[in-house]
């Protein structure tokens, strides 16, 4: 029996593989830069990736677009800020994005209701830390 991978599990898996991502990569700004880039290269300049590709990152651009309006924006929580930008792993990152595509955020408000539900994980995650 084969288990078959949701959109967020393909994205994740083909983002991991197309910049050499490991569970234990530092996430840095410029590879956050070049995950949230290799999605806006997908929509916006066809043919840049293969079909199967910018199919699978295609699917993240509103995720991605709610990323950049509501976390580098400072639209919600500080706590829930921080959990995005820096307390996730590369690979987390990634899984995250992956996990806005799977919960089918398909506009802004959908993006922002999203990062308000991560406020306990933030939070969590926050403690544990400090």
């Amino acid at each position: 029996m084969t288990a078959t991978k949701t959109a967020g599990q393909k994205f994740t898996a083909s983002m991991v593989k197309n910049l050499g991502i490991g569970t234990r990569t530092r996430l840095r700004r410029s590879l956050r830069e070049d995950i949230l880039e290799a999605v806006r290269n997908a929509v916006v300049y066809p043919g840049y990736y293969g079909e199967q590709r910018t199919a699978e990152f295609s699917a993240a651009y509103t995720a991605v677009s709610g990323y950049h309006k509501h976390i580098e924006g400072g639209r919600v929580d500080a706590i829930v800020c921080w959990y995005v930008r820096e307390g996730l792993s590369a690979y987390q990152f990634t899984k995250l994005i992956g996990r806005m595509v799977d919960a089918n955020v398909t506009n802004m408000l959908e993006a922002e209701d999203f990062f308000k539900s991560l406020s306990a994980e933030a939070n969590a995650a926050y403690r544990a830390r400090y």
